[in-house]
């Protein structure tokens, strides 16, 4: 209930921010731009803007624009967000070699797998000698556990530099970001199995 409640709640307030007004909407979406030349419908403006211009509308007898409180654009609604994704499901690519949303969808797919499966080769045999041989631990994981601090983007320049512009780098980015992190695990579990229930540091 409460792991159900971890994804539930956050979509509450993000709902609650988006179509209750009186939390959190400072901007004003124009659905009519009056006697303003420079506002045009769904443009969004601030608040203390928009009332400025609603004063001096009324002030000069002419007329007032319209709006409706609105949520910045780089906050969407879940509506506006559900409606952005099939869309782009539905539209075809602006390029004639552009690709459908779904085909980059399966390529990043590709590019994550190949890229989890070389760390995991790497990275599943090497903790498991890690786990069961201490020698080999000591000689591994000091610069294991000092190269896992690194970013991984920061090697981006120089995957493009030696892999070029295509799939390289970006295997190579998730295998550096998952391969020493994977060697930690992979080896603290085979120790918690190699080592008898009587001899494990009680928690």
């Amino acid at each position: 209930m409460l792991g159900v409640l971890s994804f539930l709640l956050p979509i509450g307030l993000w709902c609650a921010v988006s179509y209750v007004p009186s939390l959190w909407h400072p901007q004003i979406l124009i659905t009519e731009p009056g006697s303003i030349s420079y506002l045009q419908p769904g443009m969004r403006m601030d608040r203390v803007g928009f009332e400025t211009e609603v004063t001096t509308a009324k002030e000069a007898h002419k007329p007032v624009p319209q709006g409706v409180p609105a949520n910045p654009i780089y906050l969407p609604s879940p509506g506006d967000v559900a409606k952005a994704f099939y869309t782009s499901f539905t539209t075809a690519p602006e390029t004639r070699d552009g690709a459908w949303l779904h085909e980059s969808l399966w390529h990043s797919i590709q590019v994550i797998f190949w890229a989890f499966l070389i760390s995991s080769a790497l990275g599943v045999p090497i903790g498991i000698l890690c786990g069961t041989y201490a020698p080999i631990a000591k000689l591994t994981e000091p610069f294991i556990e000092f190269f896992r601090y690194l970013p991984a983007p920061a090697f981006g320049a120089l995957a493009v530099a030696i892999l070029g512009i295509y799939d390289g780098p970006k295997i190579a980015i998730i295998v550096i970001g998952t391969f020493f992190q994977q060697v930690l695990v992979i080896a603290n579990t085979t120790r918690s199995w190699t080592v008898p229930w009587w001899r494990q540091p009680s928690r």
